[in-house]
């Protein structure tokens, strides 16, 4: 179980804020999940029953934790109406949640150097001289591993490459 929790921790908690909207109670959220799923010693057959079930469980304990804040706030009239419907906006969570937790899964598995200058370019935004000041390094070297960086980040992600981009459009006209 340590492993599916090192694994999908993250995912699930990014889903469940889908969901709830506070980062503390997705966490806390995720977490009961996972206690619940270890003190009932409930058994797997495999790593995709698994993820069906713990999606599902969390979407759940979420809605519930939802409508739960909801009627201590007093406004159970105006806010229930404001409780997501499972329309296929939690497919698409899901969806999300697992293609963030594959690009994560990516990045860690980058070589360190790399991993800085990808993260310093395209999660921080810093501009190349700038990654090269904070580094210590050559522009010219940032470029190059920034280069196979993405190189060997479009590798690992390659079945899931296409869907990036439905994924960042999407996230940007959310926005």
């Amino acid at each position: 179980m340590d492993f599916y929790f090192r694994k999908y921790y993250r995912s699930l908690c990014y889903f469940a804020l889908e969901i709830v909207g506070v980062e503390e109670t997705s966490e806390d959220v995720v977490q009961h999940v996972f206690t619940r799923i270890i003190s009932t010693g409930v058994a797997f057959e495999s790593e995709d029953h698994f993820r069906s079930y713990i999606y599902n469980a969390v979407r759940n304990a979420s809605l519930s934790a939802l409508s739960s804040s909801r009627r201590n706030s007093h406004d159970d009239l105006e806010s229930s109406a404001d409780i997501p419907s499972d329309n296929g906006d939690s497919d698409c969570a899901i969806i999300r949640a697992e293609m963030i937790r594959m690009i994560r899964e990516a990045i860690d598995t980058l070589p360190p150097r790399y991993k800085s200058v990808f993260m310093l370019a395209y999660v921080e935004g810093l501009k190349n001289d700038e990654i090269a000041e904070r580094l210590g390094i050559s522009v010219n070297t940032v470029k190059v591993i920034r280069q196979r960086a993405k190189q060997r980040m479009r590798e690992m992600l390659k079945d899931i490459y296409p869907m990036l981009f439905l994924l960042i459009k999407y996230i940007d006209s959310a926005t």
